[in-house]
């Protein structure tokens, strides 16, 4: 008789390619959240202060816990955002996407322009 595996628990999957691309791609999503919240950060540093209210420390709580959940939530929401050129990238350079074990350290020459 085999237990009951609990709802949450996440099955790990045999090819460890796709575990690995699994990583990188929660990996990238988060780096894709902090660029939008340092965003969202200068955005909010360019509105003058003071006015009819000033912000007390609670607004400022608030505003920030905003700006982190749509910082967690924005980069969802993007057809082609950072995380499919971070994904690019650092699968380019992991070594667990290569045949020879060795990780490549070259960034490809970008395309040829039309002159």
């Amino acid at each position: 008789m085999t237990a009951p595996v609990p709802a949450g628990a996440a099955q790990a999957p045999a090819d460890p390619r796709t575990a690995r691309t699994e990583q990188l791609q929660r990996t990238a999503r988060q780096l894709e959240g902090v660029f939008v919240l340092q965003m969202l950060k200068a955005m909010r540093a360019t509105v003058p202060k003071g006015g009819v209210s000033d912000a007390n420390s609670g607004e400022e709580t608030f505003t920030a816990m905003l700006d982190e959940k749509v910082a967690d939530k924005v980069p969802a929401q993007w057809q082609h955002g950072l995380t499919d050129a971070l994904m690019k990238q650092l699968m380019g350079r992991d070594a667990t996407f290569h045949a020879s074990g060795t990780p490549t350290t070259s960034i490809p020459p970008a395309p040829e322009q039309p002159q």
